[in-house]
């Protein structure tokens, strides 16, 4: 079956690029609308879509196929676990996405290359994440902090800082159902690693004021949090504001002394 919309050669000519990100290496179009009168597809379901791999001048790398999978499982590439959620049933769009946020084996494309995927969103079932089981719901939210783990490892930080983002919105996700005390500890604890994990990639990439906030978020929560105290406490460091940057290496001294957060994640 023929899904394909795209009539020439480039995909320039396309107006109402959404960019995703911002940053200009994920964006987004619709080619056919889908129905409006249907919830998109959310974290814990399952979707069953139709997509095709091309290069941006639209030679096809990849052939077309149908393809199913969770929403917030990790089981897909980035270009999907973000976009896929966007989309109406029925939908089709284009995908014009950096390498980064496709499939490994995306042709063997060099670093800094864009591919082009036309998706179409075929059905949606199962139930929402709120109303899976805590095992279930921690199952998926360490997945998608594990891929960022490994994103964090091979030192790309910006699709780590995202895996982490998508971790969090699933214990958001998680945290809207009905939720008792253990469940409740269970999600914060999971959303400060996810906050410690990212406070981790800001300062790799020196973005000092995120790396701050980071820190201030887990230790709003947990003010005995050693990496949280001697990140914090470098940053102020690197900013020259010395008095306090000696208060919170001391205070993560006091609570690691042999180790005040030396390891990145």
């Amino acid at each position: 079956m023929e899904h394909g919309h795209v009539a020439c050669d480039s995909v320039q000519y396309l107006e109402s690029w959404i960019d995703v990100l911002g940053n200009g290496l994920l964006k987004k179009t619709t080619l056919k609308p889908g129905n409006d009168q249907l919830d998109n597809p959310q974290t814990g379901q399952s979707v069953n879509i139709w997509i095709r791999t091309m290069l941006e001048n639209r030679k096809v790398i990849e052939p077309p196929q149908n393809l199913s999978f969770t929403i917030g499982s990790g089981d897909v590439n980035e270009a999907l676990e973000i976009c896929v959620p966007l989309m109406k049933l029925e939908e089709n769009i284009l995908i014009l996405a950096d390498v980064r946020f496709c499939s490994p084996n995306s042709g063997c494309q060099p670093p800094g290359s864009t591919l082009l995927l036309e998706v179409k969103l075929l059905s949606i079932s199962g139930t929402r994440i709120k109303e899976k089981s805590e095992d279930e719901q921690l199952q998926l939210i360490n997945r998608e902090r594990g891929k960022g783990n490994n994103y964090f490892q091979s030192k790309d930080y910006q699709l780590a800082l995202l895996t982490y983002t998508c971790a969090l919105k699933i214990i958001e996700s998680s945290s809207t159902g009905a939720v008792n005390l253990e469940q409740k500890d269970m999600l914060l604890d999971e959303k400060m690693k996810c906050y410690s994990n990212m406070a981790a990639c800001h300062l790799k990439t020196g973005n000092l004021k995120e790396t701050i906030s980071c820190c201030d978020m887990v230790l709003q929560h947990r003010p005995h949090h050693c990496k949280a105290l001697f990140r914090k406490g470098k940053v102020l460091a690197m900013q020259q504001i010395y008095p306090l940057s000696i208060v919170f290496l001391k205070k993560a001294l006091a609570v690691q002394p042999e180790h005040p957060g030396s390891r990145s994640v």
